[in-house]
């Protein structure tokens, strides 16, 4: 049977972030804000150059490579960017954003920042799920967040990242308002008028 992915919420991810930069290790704090950002895929996310960065406009390009070379535009929310700018590494064009080899070079050093901060033990990937999953939790359909998240096919995302959410009140958002009952456990009505 498959371990069920966790998705990183943004708490989780902030810890990691805090517990990054109380370590000395900027870069890697930027790297879980960006991945959990933008969706990127941590090979992605790893092979990023400055070149492809532009801090000014809040937008990087991401490139994939596998199975067939294609790009995409990412936006970069304010805690990214301004995560990005701390990155205390040269701004060489050509040079690598987080100053990683590849996807490999990530997972000892993530790991061991996950530990300090005595949070559950996360891979970098779940950043990316986290990405999916809070995104259709805030509304965004299907089609948008593949396309911001760098899916080719939205049905992916509706497979691997559409939790149902647990809570069964849920369906009260259909109504606007939470779903009361009176002292005596009778229901309480939002109108005086008599239904006919």
């Amino acid at each position: 049977m498959a371990k069920p992915k966790v998705p990183a919420t943004l708490d989780w991810i902030a810890a990691f972030a805090a517990q990054a930069d109380a370590d000395g290790l900027p870069h890697i704090s930027a790297l879980a804000l960006f991945l959990f950002g933008t969706g990127a895929r941590v090979g992605e996310a790893t092979a990023l150059r400055w070149a492809d960065v532009d801090l000014g406009a809040a937008t990087a390009t991401i490139r994939l490579y596998k199975p067939r070379p294609w790009t995409r535009a990412a936006h970069l929310p304010p805690p990214v960017v301004a995560a990005l700018a701390r990155i205390p590494f040269g701004r060489d064009p050509e040079a690598r954003v987080f100053g990683l080899a590849g996807r490999g070079s990530v997972t000892k050093t993530w790991n061991g920042i996950a530990a300090r901060a005595g949070l559950a033990p996360l891979t970098p990937h779940c950043a990316r799920h986290g990405f999916a999953t809070a995104m259709l939790r805030k509304g965004m359909d299907v089609a948008t967040v593949a396309a911001r998240g760098g899916w080719r096919d939205p049905s992916t995302v509706l497979r691997t990242y559409a939790h149902a959410i647990e809570d069964i009140t849920v369906t009260d958002a259909l109504f606007g308002t939470p779903v009361t009952q009176g002292a005596d456990g009778a229901p309480v009505t939002t109108s005086s008028k008599r239904r006919k």
